[in-house]
């Protein structure tokens, strides 16, 4: 990320708080003071109903997810993003539940994740990439071994599974 972009996103931060505060303000004045309580506290109750539905069976899904099928992270940046619906429905401001009403919506955050899933995995993957480099020396090279580069690892050859469990196998035996 450039440095005019980083500023920008500290000072839209920044101004945020203030947003919603000058909104509440202005809405309490439209609508009164009563009907602006009622929905802030409506809005913070709905917000706590979809983090108590949500929020557990997140976590429970990503590690049932990482067990045993691989259907990616798609499931998980979805309930994610609900248990964040509730936490912007939970603060009271008008911009912060009108963000929170908009991903409570499923195709928004299929959308969402189609297309914020990529920019954010390619962003931490250039991250990563950057402080590599940064804490490595340039003078500091890995001396060259002549054998190229090693990968210790395990396998396991297919052809040699059990075909029913408990029953041993046994390794092939090379003719000579």
């Amino acid at each position: 990320m450039s440095q005019p972009l980083k500023i920008a996103l500290i000072l839209a931060f920044s101004a945020l708080p203030l947003l919603e505060i000058g909104l509440l303000i202005r809405l309490g004045q439209l609508i009164g003071i009563w009907w602006l309580a009622t929905i802030i506290i409506g809005t913070a109750i709905l917000g706590t109903y979809v983090i108590r539905q949500v929020g557990l069976s997140v976590f429970e899904k990503a590690l049932s997810r990482l067990g045993s099928d691989r259907e990616g992270f798609s499931p998980l940046f979805d309930g994610f993003l609900q248990v964040l619906a509730g936490l912007l429905l939970i603060f009271p401001g008008v911009i912060s539940d009108m963000f929170g009403l908009v991903l409570l919506v499923p195709q928004v955050r299929n959308v969402v994740i189609r297309t914020g899933l990529l920019k954010l995995v390619t962003l931490f993957h250039y991250q990563a990439e950057v402080s590599r480099e940064t804490f490595r020396a340039k003078d500091d090279v890995p001396p060259s071994d002549g054998d190229g580069i090693v990968i210790e690892g395990e396998y396991e050859r297919v052809s040699e599974r059990p075909l029913r469990p408990g029953k041993a196998v046994q390794p092939r035996r090379w003719r000579s």
